[in-house]
């Protein structure tokens, strides 16, 4: 019997524009006027990520997750009916993931950025800043 993790898509940074072909950019909500806003103060959120302590490390490592992920969306339309305010940032067509970062869906409409392996929560923080340097800021607020 298949379980709704299965039914979860994973593309690698050179797919995601093969399935998003029909659009120009994904987006994301919820930004200032001077940043995409990929992680808080406090660094990334438990909700999006799965984090676990690896006393190993003798730190937080990110595990891959197909269910989890950091939210965008196909539409600045689908974030209106989103309770996320602020500055919509978009990452255009043709701009490749950091490596190591790849996107999952369960519907289209809804990509969520997580990791592709296990890395230090540092390392992705480090890729998601990379990833906001890619993206660009739109002209839209959501109030």
């Amino acid at each position: 019997m298949k379980s709704d993790k299965d039914l979860y898509t994973q593309l690698k940074p050179e797919e995601v524009w093969q399935v998003y072909q029909d659009i120009e950019a994904i987006f994301k909500g919820g930004g200032s006027t001077t940043s995409a806003k990929m992680f808080g103060q406090q660094g990334v959120r438990a909700k999006d990520f799965t984090i676990v302590y690896d006393p190993a490390e003798q730190m937080e490592m990110v595990i891959p997750d197909r269910t989890k992920g950091l939210s965008f969306s196909d539409s600045i339309e689908r974030l209106r009916k989103l309770p996320i305010r602020g500055v919509v940032w978009r990452l255009p067509k043709g701009k490749t993931l950091p490596k190591g970062l790849v996107v999952n869906y369960f519907t289209k409409d809804h990509p969520l950025i997580n990791v592709e392996y296990r890395m230090s929560v540092m390392d992705l923080m480090l890729k998601l800043k990379l990833l906001a340097d890619m993206m660009e800021k739109t002209e839209v607020t959501i109030k």
